[in-house]
Order: structure tokens, then C-alpha cells, then sequence
């Protein structure tokens, strides 16, 4: 890590980097002096013969003496050395105790720091275990391409300087322009009232209106009270943990006395949870207790979000992008972390890199690293569009026909109103409640390949082999 940093920021900033890596040396010198203290100390504890046990003893004192010479005068001397920067400094010498914070904090949650600090698994194989040699050229590669932006901040082309004149008019047409936006946007949703102009843009979507809900109403009627009024500016935080809730609640209810002849929640919850652990059972194997509580935590709460805007009065969370976004980026951190757990960093590195394991493997690293990290990185996006696309574009859909069938009745058009627009109306929510069941499938089951995706190489393959086989049966 310090030599990393150090590399990074020495075209740049030379003294900082001298000053980074200085400190560092002086944190290594210390951790290596203070092993040999503890090993002579244990030693010389547990030593039964007695001439050993002052020979030890003496060796203890002398490297004890060292170390102060060496660490503590070091320390003295670098602080006192103008060319050196202090805060710098101080960052090499805490980089050890950083990575010593962090290996408590996952040993504290029991998220074994065996599976983060060891090196590149064995997945390898035949080819001699290359994700060394992939993970080393990418971090060449990141270092050589961060070297030239280190001066990026001087322009190639000197750019007049602006004067005084000059500035006041930039500043004017920026105002006139900020002026024109804010009356562009007033013009377009100014009119609008309730629940479009004021939860829909705000919240990300868009300009369409929704159907009133009981936020709304009690909106209109209490306009001045502020908890109603943070609740109609937030609706969608609001229905989301309303969901969560209801999700708890149904759960409980249904699971409170579990008896060997099920009743009908009981029935269904065991139902859908059965079938989720055979679909992510033949990807996961062995790893589904590990990573199925969070699978089927997420289809649940999606399901409940997207099933509570079908019932009138209430909205589903999951038709704006703000709620999506924030599961789907949930879910790719999970999965990052898992693949660090798994694969180590060399191989997660490795599998950034696409596994390269023969020369045409290695000469496609320059094409083939950044298409992978976009392909990382697209995941999420991935996530959060589908979902809100759909339940949006079914919220949508049934707010055009709920509003023609009230453009019928305002015409006193009764029989064409009635009949065909409550009965789409009603076609329209059926659809919806198909929907919302397979987007929440969908969701919780790329969150399924996406885990099985950081698995460990040769459980990939074993799991084909074990499919090709039951396949041949």
C-alpha cells in the first residue's frame, strides 16, 4: 500500500512522497524489532535451563537498545528534517496500524480476515497459479496510466487570463441562464399540484403523477402540519419502510407457532422460500446457507414494495430510481466484499483482469481489464433501470387509463367509462402484480449470479462438470 501511494503521488508531489515512504520504513524497523522483543521475552520465559535464560535476556536488552536507537532517534531526526513533510510522515507510520484497526473491526464481526489477507488462491491450477502475475501488471498498468494525470493539472494550452469586465459578464450570463432554467422548470411543473409536482421531480420520477395516496390526502387536508408535510416530501421512503414493516409483520404472523401441518401463510412463506433454495441451491451448492439469507431477504422486500403500490391509497417505493439505485448498490458492495473474502485481493485482482492464463490472456489485459471493470460497475445500473423502469412504466400505465376513465365520467360518458376502463383498469393491476413477482425473482436472482460469479474458480468448474453429469443422467 505505501508503495503504491508513494508511486502515485511522486510525480506531483516528491517531498510527500519521501515523507510517506520514510515513515513507513520507520513502522516496518518498528514491527521488526518489536517481534524479536516478544520472541526473546517468550523465549527466555519458557527456558528451563538458566544460563539460556540469561544469554536471552542479554540478547533482549541488546535489541531493546537497538530499537530505541534506531526507531525512536530515526523518528527524532525525520521529524527534525525540514525537507520532510509532517502529516505525510505521520500517514506512513500509520498505515501498519490502519490495517491492524481493520483486522480487528472483521474480527470483531467475525468475517475471518483468513479469507481477506490470503494470497491468490490455488484456482489456478494447471497453469501454475498466474493471478500473481495478472494482479502485478494490473497494478503496474493503474501506476504507469496514474503517473501522467499526476501533472494533469497544468493545462497543455495557456488560456487568456479573464478580466475583471470579462468575469461580471460571465457571471451575468450565468445568472441570466440560471433565471431562464428556474422559469423553463416553473413553466413546465409550476402548475402542476399534489403529488406530481411536489414528490414526483423531486424524487426522481419524473413529471408523470401518480394516483393520490393517503400521504396525499392527508397532505391536502393538513397543510401546515410539518410531519405530514416531510411525509408527503418523502412518500417514498415513507411506503418503503412501511413495506419493510408490513414484510415483518406478515413473516411473524406466519412463522410465530410453526406446526407440522402448516396453515396458509405458513404454507406459502415455506413455499416460496423452498423454491428460492432450489433455484440458488444449484448455482450457490455448498455456499447457499452463507449467502441465502440476504438473497431471500431482498425478493421479499422488493415483492412487498412492488405488491403495496397495487393497493389503492398506498405506492410502490421501487417506481423511482432513488430506491432501486440504493438496493442495487447494496447489493454490489455485498458482492465485492464477498469476492475479496473469497478469492483474496491477488484474485479478485485476477478476476478483474478476466483470469489471463495463457499469452494471447495476457496480451488482451489492456482490452480486457477495462471491459471487465465496466462490466463490474454496470451491474448496479443494471439493477436499479430494470426495476424501476418496469414498476414505474406499470404505475404509469395505470394512471392513464384511471384518468380516461375519469375524462369519460366527467363527459357523462358512463357506459364507455365503466365497463371497458375499470375492466383495463383492473387488467392493467393484475399485470402489475405478475410484475412485481418476477422483477423481484429477477432482482434477487442476478444478486444469485453475481455471488456465484465471485466464487472461487475451480468450484465453477466443478459445479459445470456436476451439471454436465446430471445432465448426461
Amino acid at each position: 500500500m505505501a508503495l503504491a501511494l508513494t508511486a502515485l503521488i511522486l510525480p506531483a508531489h516528491p517531498g510527500a512522497a519521501i515523507s510517506l515512504a520514510a515513515g513507513q520504513i520507520l513502522a516496518a524497523m518498528n514491527f521488526f524489532f518489536l517481534e524479536k522483543l516478544v520472541k526473546l521475552f517468550t523465549e527466555a520465559a519458557i527456558s528451563k535451563s538458566p544460563a539460556e535464560a540469561s544469554l536471552l535476556r542479554a540478547r533482549l536488552l541488546l535489541f531493546a537498545g537497538i530499537k530505541v536507537s534506531v526507531v525512536y532517534g530515526g523518528a527524532f531526526a525525520l521529524t527534525r528534517w525540514n525537507a520532510l513533510e509532517l502529516w505525510p510522515l505521520v500517514g506512513g507510520l500509520s498505515l501498519p496500524l490502519v490495517a491492524l484497526f481493520f483486522k480487528a473491526i472483521m474480527l470483531a464481526v467475525s468475517s475471518g480476515p483468513e479469507n481477506l489477507l490470503r494470497r491468490a488462491p490455488s484456482t489456478a491450477g494447471s497453469s501454475g497459479n498466474l493471478a500473481k502475475p495478472a494482479a502485478f501488471i494490473l497494478l503496474a498498468g493503474a501506476l504507469l496510466f496514474a503517473a501522467p494525470s499526476a501533472n494533469a493539472s497544468k493545462p497543455l494550452i495557456a488560456l487568456p487570463h479573464a478580466t475583471a469586465d470579462s468575469a461580471t459578464t460571465h457571471s451575468g450570463a450565468s445568472d441570466s441562464a440560471a433565471i431562464a432554467t428556474g422559469a423553463a422548470h416553473t413553466a413546465d411543473g409550476g402548475g402542476t399540484h399534489g403529488e406530481g409536482a411536489k414528490g414526483g421531480e423531486a424524487h426522481g420520477g419524473g413529471g408523470v403523477a401518480h394516483l393520490p395516496n393517503w400521504i396525499t390526502i392527508l397532505n391536502d387536508f393538513f397543510p401546515k402540519n410539518g410531519v405530514i408535510h416531510w411525509m408527503h416530501e418523502n412518500e417514498y421512503l415513507v411506503f418503503a419502510w412501511l413495506a419493510g414493516v408490513v414484510f415483518l409483520g406478515i413473516t411473524w404472523f406466519g412463522m410465530r407457532k410453526p406446526t407440522m401441518v402448516p396453515g396458509p401463510i405458513q404454507n406459502a412463506i415455506e413455499w416460496m422460500v423452498e423454491s428460492m433454495e432450489d433455484v440458488c441451491g444449484g448455482m450457490l451448492g455448498k455456499h447457499l446457507p452463507k449467502y441465502f439469507p440476504y438473497i431471500i431477504t431482498v425478493f421479499f422486500y422488493v415483492l412487498t414494495m412492488n405488491l403495496i403500490g397495487i393497493i389503492p391509497g398506498f405506492k410502490s417505493s421501487t417506481s423511482t430510481l432513488d430506491v432501486t439505485l440504493a438496493l442495487a448498490l447494496i447489493t454490489f458492495l455485498y458482492v465485492q466484499f464477498t469476492g475479496l473474502r473469497n478469492l483474496g485481493p491477488l484474485g479478485y485482482i485476477d478476476h478483474l483482469a478476466g483470469s489471463p492464463r495463457d499469452v494471447v490472456g495476457f496480451i488482451m489485459l489492456p482490452v480486457m481489464i477495462p471491459v471487465h471493470i465496466l462490466g463490474e460497475l454496470a451491474k448496479p445500473v443494471s439493477l436499479s433501470c430494470r426495476l424501476f423502469g418496469n414498476i414505474f412504466g406499470e404505475d404509469t400505465l395505470i394512471v392513464v387509463f384511471v384518468g380516461a376513465t375519469a375524462l369519460c365520467l366527467k363527459a357523462s360518458l358512463v357506459a364507455l367509462a365503466v365497463p371497458p376502463m375499470l375492466g383495463i383498469s383492473a387488467l392493467f393491476m393484475l399485470l402489475q402484480a405478475l410484475t412485481s413477482i418476477v422483477q423481484a425473482l429477477i432482482f434477487a436472482l442476478l444478486a444469485t449470479v453475481y455471488l456465484y460469479m465471485m466464487l472461487p474458480h475451480e468450484e465453477h468448474a466443478h459445479g459445470n462438470q456436476e451439471h454436465a453429469h446430471g445432465s448426461s443422467h
